[in-house]
């Protein structure tokens, strides 16, 4: 049915209509929605969601070409015409109802809306279709590419998002996501879109500052908007000269405020007019209205326009149900209505009246989800998956010998419908609000084992489907702009055929770069929530890894058998970096190794890529050395050696060429100690070598030469390995105080009441030996805790060298600068780093801490204070956690608090001045570009090194020279008694030999062991050693009688041997001797 003074087609009919009147062309179709503009109207069919568009198209907003049915427009009556006639002067207009053949056959239309010259359509795949006007952006084509559309494009830029309604006012569009974030585009002179501005959006934008509330409708007057959140609460913005927001005035908000005289009652309907609102409160059954009231829209009895709610002059009541009246609810007597349905037209306003059925919720109308599973096109929504989904689909598909081959091509392509949806993938599987994690991944978990095990032709799809046809136009063309197309991508990276398809087929490689591709047009806001989100779903994060690890590394042998360009793995390397940041800054559940591809250490490039990252060039393929991640220790070890030699070669040329000119400059770091001293002559020298600032740094980092006062050596790097063990087992001796040993971690962290200048000197001084000692690549048995490194780490990050290295990194890759952080805010404070760390650090402690904070008991009963004991030198010592922390009384309310406090002190504010002069030492001899690549637990093993599983291994790296072989019969019989050893022992032996029981980062293959002859000169002072200078020293023996006194070689090598290691030594050496 229509009515009105017709004068462009709008009503299907001939003429004009004072009253409803049937529309006899459309009498044989069954519509499902109507919708008005300003001179059109358009029906959407229920069987096959088909529009249906009439009236003016003077904008394309029919999506058809003008003049194509026999209606001429004169004088505002519309009379048919022969075709062979003569143009009119004036538009032809079609007033014929036609479908809108435009659309693509996948384009299955379940809502529409319009605007006053523009169209929009949703889609069943949650695509968003629009047409007509584009002069203030309302189609949402770029601004000046065209002031119309005269048929239908996607609004790509929620592509993937859950759109499940739509909204459209007089020059400006709305829609609507499954989790209530707003999207809006168009005119905005007024604030209408909502986002804190007046100028017109040509593209898509989200209306964050509504996003907490859940909207759950929209209604778009000509300049001004409404919006109910799913709470009932009304919040309305845009034009407010008639009063039609209701606030109390008739300013223009640019913001969406809420009415507050509707504040506590429960809005269920809201419509806009052209200028006024209506409201209808589900409890009570009254209808308000506000706005202009020139033409008795309001329904106030008076003409006049009201600025806040008032309500619509007729007895209301709420609706009844049968049950409710026999339960005593008083029947009315005098004529009342109980409204059913309201809407507004430009100055008009309906209300539909019914009491025998409950008024309609519009917040329900973007949860219906009213899907017929073998009916592709009867879907009144966005289809979505669902484990029921596809049980149904299972059941209703067809077997082979079914007569009817229809039934199954429906089923068919009502699962792939949904499957090649980006949308309908992002709204299938849900949280409920406030979850951590908008994404259920159990339902989809559900869903991979019932296509797996349900039917044959589901398996099929879900393979072949995505990896043929979703490829083909739709997958390619994706861009994630908004977060809620995410949903989609972590769906992708969950399939399980992306864990064990293989690239030998080209379309499964050209998927996977696809998907790849796809990630890498995300930005800083898309790929931040996708870490939240993964940091909440440890176990999807792992799926990830192991699909997008996996397509790397096999991508990798492709490249070593020149079947693959190298190039073409950049996006999944890109990938797998984002991968790693989100597990270290997140969730912290899988290990750093876990991302290491071995097989990148043996790429000849590496040295390459490494000096054109570190000299700011260039290169014109990928380097590896942009994704820190897949690089193991090793090659980071070597590239941090590798900047080390450079730096000391240009600095001992510089030396050089100052000794050449006349500048007396030391091309060596000389420091003489006497042993009986180390810690003080050690201090003296180092501090020498720290005097000059401008020096300072230049001094230290010159090749390090020791040498011990009154004994005769050369320092071929045995006696700077002694050094440096000799002065760590004085500096860390308890007697000093200056670290505190953590029992439950076997670790050592600083003292807090180290304070004085000389402690933090000796902070210092140890900062600078443990910088040495990396410089100079001598391994230290230093059991310092993780936390110290990613101390060290942060420090790092706020100098300019990290940010040099890190945007040297991204200019390499040809990447923009995306940080992320997880937020101090993001979930309990036990998943914080800091809490992490500290149980690491005591474990016990750390154990309490969580059963206190989770626990359903009062915390009260612990009789804890805002303050905790510790020990100084004996005496106990009470620190107050916050100012009259022991006053206040640990409770369920502040446990929270007393724990990020009592962390805190522990880990940063009771050692900040001791950490601060040790990174002073540290970094000024160890500031490396390299550091930049490096994880703190990377750092930690490259002081440390590594565990010796197998001792029996140094024999194979045992080079031997001056006679000696491995068949030498002392020789053999050495290693003989050697393995004899318990492990004890051996790692005595071994720590005799290297200066550690541990080995550098690349195991024992780093280490050279020579086996060669000396001669002792009598009267001489050998250099005394505890350690062996990386090689063992023996006689050339033809036989005993060579020897002369067989004594003298065994108490020489004696002086060679480590205190605890020397009696296995000499048994060792005179069993090998036959002493």
């Amino acid at each position: 049915y229509s009515m009105a003074l017709t004068s462009e087609g709008q009503l299907a009919q001939p003429c004009g209509r004072s009253r409803p009147e049937h529309v006899h062309v459309m009498s044989a179709v069954d519509i499902r929605q109507v919708a008005c503009g300003e001179g059109y109207s358009m029906a959407l069919t229920r069987e096959g969601g088909t529009p249906m568009t009439w009236g003016s198209n003077s904008h394309g907003q029919l999506c058809r070409d003008p003049c194509l049915d026999g209606y001429k427009c004169r004088n505002r009556t519309l009379t048919f015409a022969d075709t062979n006639d003569e143009a009119p002067e004036e538009e032809e207009l079609p007033s014929v109802p036609q479908c809108i053949t435009h659309l693509e056959f996948e384009h299955i239309i379940c809502r529409v809306a319009c605007g006053t010259q523009h169209a929009l359509a949703l889609t069943t795949a949650c695509e968003v279709l629009a047409w007509g006007s584009n002069e203030r952006g309302q189609c949402s084509k770029p601004r000046g590419t065209c002031k119309e559309s005269r048929t239908p494009h996607q609004v790509s830029v929620i592509d993937g998002a859950p759109i499940v309604f739509i909204a459209a006012g007089g020059s400006h569009s709305f829609a609507l996501s499954a989790v209530g974030h707003l999207y809006a585009w168009g005119a905005n002179g007024f604030g209408q879109l909502g986002i804190g501005s007046v100028d017109d959006q040509f593209k898509v934008v989200e209306v964050e500052s509504i996003a907490s509330q859940r909207i759950k409708y929209i209604s778009c007057g000509e300049d001004h908007t409404a919006l109910l959140s799913e709470t009932g609460g009304l919040f309305t913005f845009g034009a407010g000269g008639s009063g039609q927001l209701g606030h109390g005035s008739l300013r223009h908000e640019h913001l969406p405020k809420q009415v507050l005289e509707l504040m506590g009652s429960e809005v269920i309907q809201v419509a806009c007019g052209r200028r006024h609102t209506l409201a209808l409160v589900g409890r009570t059954g009254k209808l308000y209205a506000f706005g202009l009231g020139g033409s008795g829209q309001l329904g106030t009895g008076d003409k006049k326009t009201q600025d806040v709610p008032c309500l619509v002059g007729c007895n209301w009541r709420p609706h009844l149900t049968s049950s409710a009246t026999q339960d005593g609810h008083d029947v009315p007597t005098t004529e009342v209505h109980v409204a059913h349905l309201i809407a507004a037209g430009g100055d008009q306003s309906f209300v539909v009246v019914d009491a025998k059925q409950p008024p309609i919720d519009m917040r329900l109308v973007t949860s219906e989800q009213n899907i017929q599973y073998t009916e592709r096109f009867s879907a009144n929504r966005p289809l979505f998956l669902s484990p029921e989904f596809v049980e149904r689909v299972a059941r209703d598909y067809p077997p082979s010998d079914n007569p009817n081959p229809n039934l199954g091509t429906e089923v068919q392509a009502l699962f792939q419908h949904v499957l090649g949806s980006p949308g309908c993938i992002s709204s299938s599987f849900l949280n409920p609000p406030g979850s951590k994690c908008p994404i259920n991944f159990a339902p989809m978990k559900e869903v991979f084992d019932r296509v797996g095990t349900e039917d044959p032709f589901l398996d099929k799809t879900l393979n072949l489907f995505y990896v043929q046809s979703f490829l083909i136009g739709r997958l390619s063309p994706l861009i994630l702009e908004t977060v809620e197309s995410c949903h989609f991508f972590m769906f992708i990276l969950s399939l399980p055929m992306l864990r064990s398809a293989t690239l030998s087929h080209p379309l499964v490689e050209e998927f996977f770069l696809t998907v790849c591709h796809i990630f890498c047009k995300t930005g800083p806001k898309q790929r931040h929530a996708m870490a939240d989100w993964y940091g909440h779903e440890p176990e999807q994060l792992e799926n990830a890894v192991e699909a997008v690890y996996r397509f790397v590394e096999e991508g990798l042998r492709l490249v070593a058998k020149q079947k693959m360009d190298i190039n073409r793995l950049e996006p999944g390397l890109t990938l797998l970096d984002f991968l790693a940041m989100v597990n270290d800054q997140w969730c912290r559940t899988l290990p750093v190794m876990r991302f290491h591809i071995k097989t990148i250490a043996t790429d000849e490039r590496l040295k390459q890529d490494f000096i054109a990252w570190y000299d700011n060039v260039r290169q014109g393929t990928v380097s590896f050395i942009c994704f820190p991640c897949v690089l193991d220790l090793r090659v980071k070890s070597r590239m941090l050696h590798l900047e080390n030699d450079i730096v000391k070669q240009r600095q001992h040329f510089k030396a050089h060429v100052n000794n050449l000119l006349g500048h007396q400059s030391e091309v060596f770091l000389h420091i003489s100690v006497r042993r009986g001293d180390i810690v003080n002559d050690a201090i003296r020298e180092l501090t020498q070598a720290n005097m000059d600032g401008s020096l300072k740094r230049l001094d230290l980092r010159l090749p390090l030469k020791v040498n011990f006062v009154d004994e005769v050596g050369v320092d071929d790097g045995g006696v700077t390995k002694e050094f440096f063990f000799l002065l760590f087992r004085n500096l860390l001796n308890q007697d000093y105080g200056m670290f505190k040993v953590m029992k439950d971690s076997n670790t050592i962290y600083f003292s807090p009441w180290c304070v004085s200048k000389d402690d933090l000197d000796n902070f210092n001084l140890i900062g600078l030996l443990v910088g040495l000692a990396i410089y100079n690549n001598v391994i230290i048995d230093v059991p310092f805790p993780i936390i110290l490194y990613y101390k060290l780490m942060e420090r790092f990050k706020g100098t300019r060298l990290f940010q040099d290295g890190k945007r040297r990194l991204l200019s390499a890759a040809g990447r923009g600068a995306v940080h992320l952080s997880r937020p101090n805010s993001t979930g309990s404070f036990i998943e914080s780093v800091d809490f992490q760390m500290f149980s690491k650090l005591e474990p016990e402690v750390a154990k309490n801490f969580m059963e206190m904070l989770t626990t359903a008991d009062d915390v009260a009963s612990y009789n804890l204070c805002f303050d905790m004991t510790v020990k100084r030198f004996d005496v106990n010592d009470v620190v107050e956690l916050k100012p009259g922390g022991a006053d206040i009384e640990v409770t369920n309310a502040n446990r929270e608090e007393y724990v990020k406090l009592y962390v805190d002190y522990i880990l940063h504010k009771s050692v900040k001045k001791q950490f601060e002069s040790f990174a002073d030492g540290f970094f000024a001899v160890c500031e490396a570009m390299c550091f930049t690549l490096m994880h703190p637990t990377e750092l930690q093993s490259l002081v440390l090194g590594g565990r010796v599983d197998d001792f029996s291994a140094i024999q194979g790296v045992t080079v031997y020279s001056a006679g000696y072989s491995a068949d030498h019969p002392v020789i053999k019989r050495f290693w003989s008694v050697f393995q004899a050893f318990d492990l004890e022992m051996k790692k005595k032996f071994f720590q005799f030999l290297t200066g550690s029981d541990r080995v550098p980062v690349g195991g024992l293959d780093t280490i050279k062991v020579r086996c060669s002859t000396w001669l002792a000169v009598r009267g001489s002072r050998l250099q005394k050693s505890e350690l062996c200078e990386s090689f063992s020293s023996g006689p050339q023996l033809s036989g005993l009688w060579q020897l002369g006194s067989s004594c003298e070689p065994v108490c020489i090598w004696r002086s060679w041997c480590h205190q605890n290691c020397r009696s296995a030594v000499e048994v060792s050496y005179n069993k090998a001797l036959g002493v």
